[in-house]
């Protein structure tokens, strides 16, 4: 069991683990092309500001058990500041709600209680001369503004599962067991909250979407023509890197060659990312008992298939990006997790509408893809 609560924690902080920071448009965009070259403009100026209307989807399945949770907002990004040097981007939240749409619906108060005492947080990205992302300003303060408010949401959720197992037991669980599971739960969720607010975990876990959003700006592609690159990805929770192919190209939108689709998919080494798996959960077992801790390579798979797709729309004229949506497949023994990420342009002179508001679909299974 704490084996498995290991690998559902790593699953459910992937942005740290696995974002592909594909610094890898600008190096294939030096090369001599000789079809139609799109180049990515890039769009900032001071007091440019965008809306967009943003929503994350997760889908998780083990077995027969499932649960869908999702997160709407309005998120806005603007410009700051520009130097010769680079740029400041900030990104802030509104109206951002959570909603369980199966599954057990106790973690909804948490979750919406957790964004609603980060309301006002504000992150500024870090922008280099060519517009990629470079880092985040404020890492400190936001560090310690989410470490109590993580806390909280994290003790709310081990005092409903203690009380969960209370109601469960035929005769009422003894208090001093209850107090004795509770000391050991916050025994290794404060050492777990010390890592998950350090700046080498932190920063990753936080970046991936402004990663996302920046990361190709200012390159040049040839239309229609896929690239593939090997990359290293960063490991923040258990050290190391992880192995990954990603392969990317744009095309032009038939009915408006102004607007430019960039596709991308990563494809992790699966058996790279068991092992990071493996080491991530031994770290949280530490302060578990020997006999939890020997269970372990038994409990865990030997591969880990995480397989991320997808796109950004921008305009070709001005570089805005118009919509953005990325979906990462995670598959782990016998569980499936689909993560679906969306942003969508609010008050442009024309509307992108997304496909639907039905769940992810998940990537093919590795053996089952061509």
């Amino acid at each position: 069991m704490a084996a498995a609560m290991a690998l559902a924690l790593l699953l459910a902080w992937p942005d740290g683990v696995f974002a592909a920071d594909k610094k890898v448009g600008n190096d294939k965009g030096s090369a001599v092309l000789a079809g139609d070259v799109i180049r990515w403009l890039l769009p900032w100026r001071v007091g440019l500001t965008l809306r967009y209307a943003a929503e994350d989807y997760d889908d998780e399945r083990d077995g027969d058990s499932r649960e869908r949770t999702r997160v709407t907002g309005i998120e806005t990004v603007s410009i700051r500041e520009a130097r010769d040097d680079g740029y400041l981007q900030a990104w802030s939240f509104a109206d951002t709600r959570f909603e369980v749409l199966e599954g057990e619906p106790a973690a909804a108060d948490v979750m919406q209680g957790f964004m609603e005492s980060l309301a006002d947080l504000e992150l500024q990205v870090e922008l280099d001369g060519a517009g990629n992302y470079a880092g985040i300003r404020n890492l400190a303060g936001i560090s310690a503004r989410m470490r109590p408010a993580m806390e909280r949401a994290i003790s709310a959720s081990v005092e409903s599962g203690l009380a969960a197992m209370d109601a469960g037991q035929e005769a009422t669980t003894d208090p001093a067991a209850l107090q004795a599971a509770r000391a050991a739960a916050d025994e290794a969720m404060a050492g777990m909250l010390d890592r998950l607010v350090s700046p080498d975990v932190l920063g990753p876990l936080l970046s991936e979407d402004a990663v996302r959003y920046n990361d190709f700006v200012g390159a040049e592609l040839e239309d229609g023509v896929e690239y593939a690159v090997d990359v290293d990805l960063e490991n923040p929770l258990s050290g190391g890197s992880l192995p990954a192919r990603v392969t990317f190209g744009v095309h032009l939108r038939e009915s408006d060659p102004d607007d430019v689709f960039l596709e991308w998919t990563t494809r992790v080494d699966p058996e790279a990312a068991a092992a990071a798996a493996r080491n991530f959960a031994g770290m949280l077992l530490e302060s578990m008992p020997e006999e939890a801790a020997a269970q372990l390579p038994a409990q865990m798979p030997a591969e880990l298939s995480i397989i991320e797709s997808g796109f950004v729309l921008f305009r070709r004229s001005t570089g805005v990006v118009e919509m953005l949506e990325a979906t990462r497949t995670v598959r782990a023994g016998g569980e499936l997790k689909v993560e679906r990420r969306r942003m969508r342009l609010l008050d442009g002179d024309h509307a992108h509408e997304w496909a639907g508001d039905g769940p992810p679909t998940p990537a093919e299974a590795p053996a089952d893809a061509a």
